[in-house]
């Protein structure tokens, strides 16, 4: 086994994407991004399928594929109901490298890294990322390290920016101040912990830079359908902004690690971004098309009196807590939580992602938030009426084979570039868990909830109206960043065909601990230079102690119902 007694800092800006970094290090804007990858290797960084945060850096920390760490989503199907349940970092099912590196006796210090929240016990310190169930929660590791937080910068310790609820409020200007604010505090917090613990893995995220292109996109680019010059003029460099604070505080880091030779650095991001254009693809809508779906509410007259004012009552619950949204903070909205009624409440149940569906006369599904697609299957759901076996099989080869001739017909354009079956793209024991077919598109947002549409064409253009009513207007893309550099990296090299999967063995393999036979990914070894792009030493699991997951931590009510509400507040529910 390769020893080593270097230490890592990994820097990690979600979203960050070298469509926008490769322009502004032109331009002179991001002279220490520009240093790293002069010096060091660099490449783009692709993506899970589908390119969202929680599998994202789940996968990244874990190196291996969904289908054996089990996150899929920030939820996942309860198969009793048509509903889903909320997990979090308990529910994953691999050890994350901060677990291994403590096993060896390694001190680790992570800081705000998506999908951490309960914070593990660890040989070092963590701080839980952005599904932490607010301030008043236990979010560190140790617990007592939570006072010491929001003396670490002048700003109070922020787990997730408020820059979505200014965005919904019509105030750029104070979401921008905010994206400021996470970034600055973001990196303070890890500097003070640097300064204060011993560590030879630092790992910490910034979200700005995944903010400020999903609010700000707009402004940034002529060519969106929404942008507007005389906002551009007063918000267009905020995204500009943003890398440039993260840019100029990556300096300040670079410059306390100045003499200390021992210490490799790698910046990576968990997708990139790209623009949020004006394309819908309603799923369930195709699926109706196809008569493989049917809708009670539009179709028959089969809806309950009951179920009817539930769905009115559910669509009036959202217009209110979209105006909540706009009226009071989210901490107030959180104290508030108690004394409201029901139907205020954000659920993840079936009338959440699958509003008026007929499941005696439905053979597919899809919650439309996403490009995912269920069959209603015997023996699985809890109306299934697909058989296992010859008939699953030919509803799945059916739907893969047409699906991709949708058309939209203002443009001619096919929006959908493969469906996969989901054991094409994953594999391990929690593969039943996850939709029989996934839809993939240039972007994953441009799945739509069909929602108060009525129109026949799954595959459109939003209207006007529709447009006016964005908030969001950057959405994820596939390609990732991956920057190598410091005593172990390779000068000028240029890295092709790196995954979010690779960074857990290649971290492992610099600190000089072996890999798992069990990840899926692999050693960037294009990236290396000396002893550490020499041979990967191998070990199981097992060998390592690691037999199997620890207990699963479910989410208090008052905790669940404050993720719900966030994952609403950031478009994630509709």
């Amino acid at each position: 086994m390769r020893t080593s007694t270097r230490r890592l800092l990994v820097i990690g800006l979600d979203g960050a994407t070298f469509d926008l970094i490769q322009p502004w290090i032109a331009a002179g804007d991001l002279p220490n991004l520009q240093r790293l990858m002069a010096e060091g290797s660099w490449g783009p960084l692709e993506s899970v399928v589908h390119p969202f945060t929680a599998q994202a850096w789940t996968s990244m920390v874990t190196g291996v594929q969904q289908g054996k760490h089990r996150v899929f989503d920030f939820w996942e199907r309860d198969f009793d109901t048509y509903g889903f349940r909320l997990i979090n970092a308990s529910h994953r099912a691999l050890p994350a490298l901060w677990n291994l590196l403590s096993q060896a006796g390694k001190n680790v210090i992570v800081v705000n890294v998506p999908q951490t929240y309960p914070p593990e016990p660890v040989q070092g310190v963590m701080v839980s990322g952005r599904d932490t169930p607010g301030l008043d929660t236990a979010y560190t590791y140790p617990p007592e390290l939570k006072a010491e937080l929001d003396h670490a910068s002048s700003s109070p310790y922020v787990i997730v920016p408020n820059d979505w609820l200014w965005t919904q409020r019509g105030r750029p200007d104070l979401a921008r101040a905010e994206l400021l604010r996470e970034a600055d505090v973001r990196f303070d917090a890890t500097l003070h912990l640097m300064d204060t613990r011993p560590w030879d893995l630092v790992f910490f995220v910034v979200s700005a830079t995944d903010g400020a292109a999903h609010f700000f996109w707009k402004y940034h680019d002529p060519s969106h359908p929404l942008y507007d010059p005389a906002e551009a003029a007063c918000y267009g460099d905020t995204l500009r902004e943003v890398y440039r604070r993260c840019d100029q505080r990556i300096g300040e880091l670079l410059q306390r690690l100045q003499g200390q030779q021992d210490v490799n650095v790698l910046v990576v991001s968990d997708h990139g971004q790209g623009p949020l254009g004006p394309q819908a693809v309603h799923l369930n809508t195709w699926l109706a098309g196809q008569n493989l779906l049917q809708f009670r509410n539009r179709h028959n007259n089969q809806a309950t009196l009951g179920e009817r004012v539930a769905i009115v009552a559910s669509h009036a619950a959202q217009r209110g807590k979209r105006w909540l949204y706009r009226q009071v903070g989210f901490q107030t909205l959180t104290k508030l939580r108690a004394w409201w009624p029901d139907s205020l409440r954000t659920r993840l149940g079936a009338e959440t992602f699958f509003p008026g569906v007929d499941w005696y006369h439905t053979r597919a599904f899809s919650e439309e938030l996403r490009g995912n697609i269920w069959i209603n299957l015997a023996g699985r759901d809890p109306h299934g009426i697909v058989q296992p076996g010859v008939e699953y099989e030919a509803l799945r080869d059916q739907i893969v084979a047409t699906l991709p001739e949708l058309t939209d017909p203002a443009t001619g354009a096919r929006p959908i570039r493969r469906v996969w079956r989901r054991e094409e793209l994953y594999h391990g024991p929690f593969l039943e868990r996850f939709p029989d077919l996934v839809v993939e598109a240039e972007y994953p947002d441009v799945f739509k909830p069909h929602g108060a549409y009525t129109g026949a064409s799954a595959a459109r253009q939003l209207t006007p109206a529709e447009l006016g009513q964005i908030i969001i207007t950057g959405c994820h893309r596939s390609n990732g960043i991956f920057i190598a550099w410091g005593p172990d990296a390779k000068p000028g090299g240029q890295v092709t065909g790196a995954a979010l999967i690779d960074i857990a063995p290649t971290v492992l393999h610099l600190l000089g601990q072996p890999v798992p036979v069990e990840m899926d990914g692999h050693v960037l070894t294009a990236a290396l230079a000396g002893s550490a792009a020499g041979p990967v030493a191998a070990v199981t699991l097992a060998e390592l102690g690691f037999d199997g997951a620890g207990a699963e931590h479910s989410f208090s009510d008052a905790e669940e119902e404050y993720v719900r509400e966030r994952l609403a507040g950031l478009g994630y529910l509709g």
